[in-house]
């Protein structure tokens, strides 16, 4: 825990963010795509989704633990369905589903 504060101002100054603030950045500025739902799976209270989606004919697959309002709306994240992705330009293996 006393070494928090110096690896946090060693990335900032490299230009590196926590895990929470990149997914947040993605969630404000990441480019959008429509992605699929490939599979659920359900452990416990975590809900784990798998999605794919498509870059200049690439294609990607990825996984997310949805949030508390994600899961909420459950029916949106069943295999299938289509969801609204949005990725890092610069790493467009890097995503997050809204």
């Amino acid at each position: 825990m006393g070494n928090n504060w110096l690896i946090r101002t060693l990335n900032r100054l490299r230009g590196r963010r926590s895990p929470a603030e990149y997914y947040a950045w993605l969630l404000q500025y990441g480019r959008i795509t429509e992605g699929r739902i490939l599979d659920i799976h359900k452990d416990g209270s975590e809900v784990m989704i798998f999605y794919c989606y498509a870059i200049s004919h690439v294609q990607y697959e990825s996984s997310q633990a949805l949030t508390p309002q994600q899961i909420s709306r459950g029916i949106s994240y069943m295999p299938g369905a289509t969801v609204t992705v949005r990725f890092d330009p610069k790493s467009p293996g890097r995503s997050i589903v809204q």
